[in-house]
């Protein structure tokens, strides 16, 4: 009994001794930072969590003393977050409908081609304007020479918005006779308002070609139909006809007509028109320059009526003239049927002997509608 009073005071200080050596051995898991440590796990977690906030759209913040994120705005100026460049169209202010011209495309000013020879014509024009072109708008000829073109044609079969260009075409035939040719075209919108090219709206483009004497044609009827002696007769009496006089003359016309459309639709350069004096038995008759005519002449030429001719009937006379004595060399009864005749006269039995040419347009009936067409008429020496 004198034993366990004299250690029971012994067993608690051994207790506490035991829980004293327990507080200090290794635990597990991670242990507690303190002093710097604990500054360094507190700055990296800030900073992982100011990296979350900006990832996520919001601006973060720091308070000293208050380690920790917030997506709380500060009071005073903050830096400003980066703005993403976006692009807002804006409408363009100008002119719905305007045209600006490019380039040729095909056939430049002043190309030389072969009468009567086919081709096509290509601008490139860009749309100036604030709408775009569709095909409803359409090119449309605007005057000078038409060379068998459209009236009108579609600009495009698809969409030309502002900004953008489109190539436009359009078929054309190069006159017959020698010469300089320009036709000026403008466009046509779906209001059915021609423009133009230019700020004004007003200016043109064209297409200009020249036809250069080829080296069969030894004489051309166009130019000198003027120096020939014109003279209307019938019902007894003959007159002289001034050249280029009104087509309602009843003594008889002879003059130069230029883009006009002949009885099968074709529109024509400058050609040869007449038309005999207005009795039933009326005729005019044109004496021309003298020429002295070579081996393998020949007169060739293409006839017909001007557009809506009818009932017209009319004798197409060719012939040589020496001196006080002539001589024909071909005649065609024509009626308006839309056809042409292409007569074709070897001259070279005349080879040496110098001659006048005579044309004579005869009424075949009552001279109505009478007026006739001498196209491409010429002389051509064949090879």
């Amino acid at each position: 009994m004198q034993i366990i009073r004299r250690y029971r005071f012994v067993f608690p200080l051994l207790i506490l001794f035991i829980l004293a050596l327990a507080c200090n051995f290794p635990r597990g898991g991670t242990p507690t930072p303190s002093g710097p440590e604990m500054l360094r796990t507190y700055a990296a977690q800030t900073i992982q969590a100011q990296l979350t906030l900006v990832a996520n759209g919001v601006q973060p913040t720091f308070t000293p003393g208050q380690l920790e994120a917030t997506s709380t705005p500060p009071s005073g100026p903050s830096p400003t977050s980066p703005t993403i460049a976006t692009h807002t169209p804006t409408p363009t202010q100008g002119v719905c409908d305007q045209a600006g011209f490019e380039k040729d495309v095909t056939i430049p000013d002043n190309t030389v081609l072969d009468g009567d020879q086919e081709f096509t014509k290509t601008w490139r024009l860009r749309n100036n304007g604030v709408c775009s072109w569709n095909s409803n708008y359409a090119i449309v000829f605007d005057h000078g020479d038409a060379m068998n073109g459209p009236a009108s044609a579609p600009l495009t079969s698809g969409t030309v918005a502002p900004g953008e260009t489109v190539d436009v075409s359009v078929d054309l035939i190069a006159p017959e006779a020698p010469g300089t040719y320009q036709g000026y075209w403008k466009l046509r919108n779906p209001a059915g308002q021609t423009f133009g090219l230019g700020e004004g709206r007003d200016k043109d483009f064209w297409v200009k070609i020249k036809i250069e004497p080829q080296s069969g044609i030894t004489y051309d009827f166009n130019i000198f139909a003027k120096s020939a002696t014109w003279v209307g007769s019938g019902g007894g009496s003959a007159v002289e006809v001034p050249f280029d006089g009104a087509d309602d003359n009843p003594d008889g016309v002879a003059t130069l007509k230029r883009d006009f459309i002949m009885e099968n639709g074709k529109r024509s350069g400058v050609a040869l028109v007449t038309g005999p004096k207005k009795t039933d038995d009326g005729r005019i008759t044109g004496t021309f320059p003298a020429y002295i005519i070579k081996d393998k002449d020949h007169f060739k030429a293409k006839l017909g009526f001007l557009q809506n001719c009818n009932d017209g009937q009319v004798i197409f006379q060719f012939g040589i003239k020496e001196g006080d004595a002539g001589q024909k060399l071909g005649e065609w009864a024509k009626s308006c049927d839309g056809l042409l005749i292409h007569p074709d006269i070897d001259l070279s039995g005349y080879a040496g002997r110098e001659v006048q040419f005579v044309l004579d347009v005869l009424a075949d009936g009552t001279p109505v509608n009478d007026l006739v067409v001498w196209g491409s008429a010429r002389i051509e020496r064949e090879k």
